[in-house]
């Protein structure tokens, strides 16, 4: 964990001169920022949400980032092939849970994607107590009753 001891600007640096390469699976609303935003960080976004492409392409890419945001049927095929994938091949990832605690569906989407174990989760301090809640009754903890 010697990254740890490293000032931002030194990882920020390290960052830059790695370029990684992140398959991003994004919502709409926040696609362009998203990869704006990574490419202001140096590294090298990749918008590959295709079940048919992402067995192929996830080898290639550094890490995979799984937006929540704008759940449909195609999406959730999506995420989960991505998110399994992930898991299969030991491909760190990141759960970003966007309003988990809006729906049962959405919660119940949510609480799927963190079956596949992801690297880190990444929200604010709403979607992660409901991600946390929601996990704890799925799998019978003392929340459930």
């Amino acid at each position: 964990m010697d990254h740890l001891k490293l000032h931002p600007s030194e990882l920020l640096q390290q960052m830059r001169e790695r370029r990684p390469l992140v398959q991003c699976l994004q919502n709409m609303v926040s696609m362009d920022i998203t990869a704006n935003l990574l490419l202001a960080l140096g590294a090298s976004p990749a918008m590959v949400s295709s079940p048919d492409e992402t067995p192929e392409f996830l080898p290639k890419a550094d890490v995979l980032y799984v937006n929540m945001g704008t759940l449909t049927p195609q999406r959730i095929a999506e995420i989960e092939v991505a998110t399994r994938e992930a898991q299969r091949t030991g491909k760190p990832w990141v759960l970003d849970p966007v309003a988990c605690g809006s729906t049962s569906s959405r919660k119940a989407q949510c609480v799927a994607a963190m079956q596949c174990r992801p690297t880190i989760v990444r929200g604010n301090a709403s979607e992660i107590v409901a991600l946390a809640e929601a996990c704890a009754k799925y799998e019978g903890g003392a929340e459930t009753s």
